[in-house]
């Protein structure tokens, strides 16, 4: 990672999501230390509240905004992202970070499976929504936090675990969802001053996906966290702040990141088929009108230019 860590980041506005903990919070307290200003999005109030106030104490800049939401529910992503809209005309950076996983198949309050919910639908959406204030930054920076794990594969016929499910199989499907979503997303706003990168933080020792896998699985994923190849949270968002803040120049737009290093997609992830079906499939179960969204109308505008 070429760029100062230290460095400020003047008076930005930056929305992390799932910001109470973990990589969220250490990538808030990150940034605020470098003078912006980080609108955190937590789910739970005593967690975010809690998180809020180690935020405060590290920023150099405005004081970190608090909004509560559950991501997995899409009426708390449309509301949230209405709480920004009234606050901002224009938000620098977008780093969707929050997500979790599931031992058990469980569906959102939308009926969709929760892990495809909350990791990826929720991000879709609330891009979508504060498309139009990204725009309005000299340049603003969509980061979509994702995992080097994901699926090779895309299983359309089990995209929520409809016929087989599992706690690693639906994360990594998760995981592709956001690596398709960043390439088809970066195409699709091409020109219009927003770039758009996905982020792998690499392993990394927090409490995601609360008590994670269960059985033989989750003996071994504890062994494993204390090892050094686990970063501490700290550590690990120092990547996803990098990828938030490096120069154009840096970075290629639509591309995954790992630790400031470029990573190359694999299996499905190269697939622009894939990409377009995975983007179609969000917008219909998140109920986008693909003729009336915020990215038709990026590319309304440059056919129009």
């Amino acid at each position: 990672m070429n760029a100062d860590p230290k460095a400020a980041v003047g008076s930005t506005v930056v929305v992390v999501t799932g910001a109470s903990s973990g990589l969220g919070l250490e990538t808030a307290k990150q940034l605020a230390s470098r003078g912006a200003e980080v609108v955190m999005i937590c789910r739970n109030r005593t967690r975010g509240e809690r998180a809020h106030t180690q935020v405060a104490k590290v920023a150099t800049g405005k004081p970190p905004v608090l909004i509560l939401a559950d991501l997995s529910v899409q009426g708390d992503v449309r509301r949230a992202a209405r709480d920004v809209r009234d606050r901002y005309d224009a938000v620098d950076i977008l780093i969707n970070n929050a997500g979790s996983a599931f031992n058990q198949r469980e569906e959102s309050a939308d009926g969709l499976e929760l892990t495809w919910a909350t990791n990826h639908l929720a991000a879709f959406l609330l891009t979508d929504l504060l498309l139009a204030a990204l725009i309005a930054s000299p340049a603003g920076r969509i980061v979509n936090v994702t995992s080097e794990i994901y699926s090779r594969k895309l299983p359309l016929e089990n995209l929520q675990g409809e016929r087989k499910y599992s706690y690693f199989g639906a994360y990594r499907t998760s995981k592709l969802g956001n690596v398709l979503f960043t390439s088809e997303l970066a195409r699709r706003i091409d020109g219009s001053g927003v770039t758009v990168v996905s982020v792998s933080p690499g392993p990394a020792r927090t409490n995601f996906g609360g008590g994670g896998p269960s059985g033989l699985m989750g003996a071994v994923t504890g062994v494993m966290k204390r090892t050094p190849v686990f970063k501490s949270a700290e550590q690990a968002a120092k990547g996803i702040v990098w990828s938030a803040t490096a120069p154009e120049s840096e970075i290629t737009p639509g591309g995954l990141y790992m630790r400031g290093k470029q990573l190359t997609l694999k299996g499905a992830a190269t697939d622009p088929a894939s990409a377009a079906k995975v983007w179609s499939l969000s917008e219909q179960q998140t109920g986008i009108d693909p003729a009336r969204s915020a990215v038709a109308a990026v590319s309304t505008a440059r056919r129009a230019a």
